[in-house]
């Protein structure tokens, strides 16, 4: 079992402590979700992808900033390019696989990945890191990974992937999740985000989040 820590995390447990995130009255109405394939949604349809099944669910506008293949480096290069015109109240971030798989030092993913979440705080966005615990990546991972959340106040969902990499059934290939595996990490993301974006419309004040009569655009596959 995960242990539990202080408020920024979602464990499988419990929810994060709300009060403690920054930026919840942050302005404007778009989310990015901000990573790899897994974010991007390789080998499935764009509207089975989890972003597109978040954005659906939670009745928001959302741009897909997933690109198959990056890094924490590469997520760091393209950050002012794919995330930060769209001027998001609330960014995702999804990186560490491809660092794993490509032996990149840990002190080096932990220095990107705090690069990242640190300028899209001080861009004045809330922040939700999604860790994706392949098995393999052990504790160092997710203890650093606490360690960025809880140094911004950023919230932390640990381990999005559980049960789905082990299974043949939900997966494309021998790591992306197919349309079931997304639908189920979909699942996850909404509850973090739920009383997440609740609890934000309310610090907003009376007008909250504004209610469209349209429907509302998902972007996907920049970069």
């Amino acid at each position: 079992m995960l242990a539990l820590v202080a408020g920024w995390y979602l464990t499988r447990q419990r929810g994060p402590d709300l009060g403690r995130v920054a930026n919840l009255a942050a302005p404007g109405e778009v989310v990015v979700f901000f990573g790899d394939s897994i974010t991007q949604g390789y080998g499935v349809r764009a509207e089975e992808s989890f972003p597109s099944l978040v954005a659906s669910d939670l009745g928001i506008a959302m741009v897909n900033a997933g690109v198959t293949g990056d890094t924490t480096a590469g997520g760091l290069a393209r950050l002012e390019r794919d995330v930060l015109p769209h001027q998001p109240r609330l960014t995702l971030v999804e990186f560490g696989g491809n660092d794993f798989l490509r032996r990149v030092p840990l002190e080096e993913t932990l220095k990107n990945l705090d690069a990242i979440v640190k300028t899209l705080i001080a861009q004045g966005m809330m922040v939700v890191i999604l860790e994706v615990n392949v098995g393999l990546m052990g504790d160092p991972y997710l203890k650093g990974y606490r360690a960025v959340a809880e140094r911004y106040g950023a919230v932390l969902a640990e381990d999005i992937l559980s049960g789905i990499l082990g299974k043949p059934d939900l997966k494309v290939d021998a790591i992306h999740p197919n349309a079931q595996g997304h639908r189920l990490i979909a699942e996850r993301v909404v509850k973090v985000l739920r009383p997440l974006l609740k609890e934000a419309d309310r610090r907003r004040g009376p007008m909250g989040r504004q209610s469209l009569d349209f429907p509302l655009p998902a972007f996907r596959g920049v970069g």
